[in-house]
């Protein structure tokens, strides 16, 4: 992207700390492995919630590179511990869809 030109969506820069950011619709710049977690999550990242990268190269956005921490930080132990339930509930979740993906998986193999 040129210097000058209005950034269309889609656009991407590097600032100088090494990460990529893209242009979006709905909220202007934002920081690109955030939309990598959150397209692999299905959903915005909530509050606490944040992007790193597991080898922490800020230049590999590749979505196995991008993992999703909670900052439980010094919050109440309730607040905590309501983090910590969305956090389960979110696993079951995920763990009910793969499940689902296991027997049709298991089904296609058997009939093989």
């Amino acid at each position: 992207m040129a210097r000058g030109t209005a950034a269309k969506v889609g656009d991407r820069f590097t600032n100088a700390n090494g990460y990529t950011y893209e242009k979006t619709e709905d909220r202007s710049w934002i920081a690109v492995h955030i939309l990598i977690a959150e397209e692999k999550l299905g959903r915005k990242l909530r509050e606490g919630e944040r992007a790193s990268f597991k080898d922490g190269d800020r230049s590999n956005l590749d979505p196995d590179n991008i993992v999703i921490k909670v900052r439980l930080g010094k919050k109440s132990p309730r607040a905590r511990l309501a983090a910590v339930n969305v956090m389960i509930q979110d696993h079951r979740e995920q763990l009910e869809i793969l499940e689902e993906e296991k027997k049709e998986l298991e089904t296609q193999i058997a009939a093989l």
